[in-house]
C-alpha cells in the first residue's frame, strides 16, 4: 500500500505548499483518521520548512476542545523554550497570558493562539505554521463544524491567516462541515481513498510493478495474501502465499518462510483442514526458531497455533507442552495477554490428564498475575475455573475464599 500512501501524502504536501487556501478538510472515517495522522506525522518529521503543531483529542464540545488544545501548546511552547535556553539559543517569546483565559470565546481565543505561533516562525518567506486540528472521534459534529468556521471567518484582501495552513476532519459518515464549506474561497476539501477497495488495488499494483525492487513486491504480494484471507479470498490467498514461501526458502530467509507457512496453517485451519493445519504449524517451528535471534513473535504466534490446534482435538499431553513453551515465550516478550491465556489453557489441558492439583496451582498462579497486572476478566476466568475445581473436589473453605474473590471482581466500582 506505499504507493497508496504515498499519493495522499503528496495530496497533502501539496496542499502545504500551496498559496490559494488556508484550509484543507480532510472527509474520513474514524478507523482512516488514523492512517491520516500518521502521514501528517511524517510530514511534520521531514518538514524543514513549516512548523507543525498537531492535536488529535476527541471533540466533546468547542471549550474543551479548544482548553486541551491550548494546554498543549503552553506545555510544548514552554518546553521548547527550556530547551532553547540549554543550548543558548534565540529563545521563543512567552505565550500572550490571554491565551490561558477560558473565558475568552472558544474561536476567539483559537485564533489568537494560531496568530502567536505564525511569530515563532524563523522566517516570514516560505515557511509555514501548520495547524492539524484532527480529532479522531468527533462527538458533535455540529459544534465542531460551527467552531472551525467561526475561527476561518476573514475580510479580504487582508485575511488573518496569512502564513498558516490548516488541516482539519470532517467526518464521512456525516459531513456537516463539507456541506457549509462549500462555498468559502479559503477552503480546499479532500477524500482519500482508504477503502478496501482501494487497498487490495494498491496492493495487488505494487506485486506486479516491475519497476519495484522483487522483495517489496513480494512483501506487497504477502499483505495482499493476508487480506484476501481476512476477507475469505482462501484461494487467492493461498495461491500468492505459495510464491512468496518458494522465494523466501530459495533466499533462506527463516523468518519469513516461518510467517508464510503458519499463515498458510491458519488459513487450512479456518477451512477445517485440520491435518494440513497441524503439519504446516509444525514445518513453522524449525525456522521460526532458525539463528542466533529467531523472530519471538512469530514464533509464539505459532507455538500457540499449535497448543490451540491440539487442545481441540483433544491431544492434551501435546497441547500441555506447547502452552508450556508458549507461556515461557509469552514472558520473554512481556505480553500480558498471550502469558494469561497460555496459564489459563495450560491448567485446563492437564485437568484433563487427571492432575488436578498442577491445574489448580497454575490457575492460582495466573488469577495472583492477573489480579497484579489489573486484568480483571483474565483474572475472573482463572478464578471461575478454580471455583470449579474446588466444587468438584469438596473444599468449601477454598472455594468460599475463590468465590468472594470472584464477588469483589464483580462490584460495580465507586
Amino acid at each position: 500500500m506505499r504507493k497508496l500512501f504515498e499519493r495522499i501524502s503528496q495530496r497533502l504536501q501539496a496542499f502545504i505548499a500551496q498559496r490559494d487556501h488556508a484550509a484543507l478538510l480532510v472527509r474520513c472515517s474514524d478507523a482512516d483518521s488514523v492512517s491520516v495522522l500518521k502521514l501528517l506525522e511524517a510530514l511534520d518529521d521531514t518538514s524543514s520548512s513549516e512548523l507543525f503543531w498537531m492535536h488529535f483529542g476527541d471533540f466533546l464540545n468547542d471549550r474543551t476542545y479548544v482548553d486541551g488544545l491550548v494546554t498543549e501548546f503552553l506545555t510544548k511552547h514552554n518546553g521548547m523554550r527550556e530547551v532553547m535556553r540549554q543550548k543558548q539559543m534565540k529563545v521563543w517569546p512567552p505565550a500572550p497570558a490571554n491565551l490561558a483565559d477560558d473565558t475568552i470565546a472558544p474561536a476567539e481565543r483559537l485564533r489568537e493562539l494560531m496568530t502567536f505561533s505564525r511569530s515563532l516562525l524563523p522566517e516570514r518567506e516560505g515557511c509555514s505554521a501548520v495547524w492539524v486540528m484532527f480529532p479522531l472521534h468527533i462527538i458533535d459534529v455540529e459544534a465542531y463544524s460551527r467552531l472551525m468556521l467561526e475561527v476561518l471567518e476573514h475580510k479580504y484582501p487582508f485575511p488573518w491567516f496569512h502564513h498558516i495552513r490548516i488541516i482539519l476532519r470532517d467526518d464521512l459518515s456525516n459531513p456537516i462541515f463539507s456541506q457549509r464549506t462549500s462555498r468559502m474561497r479559503a477552503v480546499d476539501e479532500f477524500t482519500p481513498d482508504l477503502s478496501e477497495q482501494a487497498m487490495d488495488q494498491a496492493l495487488e499494483e505494487e506485486a506486479a510493478d516491475q519497476s519495484v525492487p522483487l522483495p517489496d513486491r513480494l512483501q506487497s504480494m504477502f499483505l495482499s495474501a493476508q487480506r484476501d484471507f481476512a476477507f475469505g479470498r482462501h484461494d487467492e490467498s493461498l495461491k500468492k502465499l505459495e510464491i512468496f514461501l518458494r522465494y523466501h526458502t530459495a533466499m533462506g530467509n527463516a523468518p519469513m518462510v516461518a510467517l508464510a507457512l503458519n499463515t498458510v496453517g491458519e488459513i487450512h485451519q479456518k477451512l477445517g483442514r485440520v491435518e494440513q493445519a497441524g503439519r504446516c504449524f509444525e514445518a513453522a517451528v524449525e525456522p521460526a526458531c532458525a539463528g542466533e535471534n529467531p523472530p519471538l513473535p512469530v514464533l509464539l504466534n505459532v507455538v500457540l497455533n499449535l497448543a490451540n490446534l491440539r487442545m481441540a482435538q483433544a491431544r492434551f499431553p501435546e497441547a500441555e507442552a506447547y502452552y508450556d513453551a508458549a507461556e515461557k515465550l509469552a514472558t520473554i516478550q512481556r505480553n500480558p495477554a498471550a502469558k494469561l491465556q497460555t496459564i489459563e489453557n495450560l491448567g485446563y489441558c492437564q485437568y484433563m490428564r487427571g492432575n488436578a492439583a498442577e491445574a489448580a496451582k497454575n490457575w492460582q498462579t495466573g488469577a495472583s498475575v492477573a489480579s497484579k497486572l489489573g486484568e480483571s476478566e483474565s483474572e475472573k476466568r482463572l478464578l471461575l475455573r478454580l471455583r470449579d475445581h474446588y466444587i468438584n473436589v469438596k473444599q468449601p473453605a477454598l472455594l468460599q475464599e475463590v468465590e468472594a474473590r470472584i464477588a469483589t471482581i464483580a462490584a460495580p466500582q465507586n
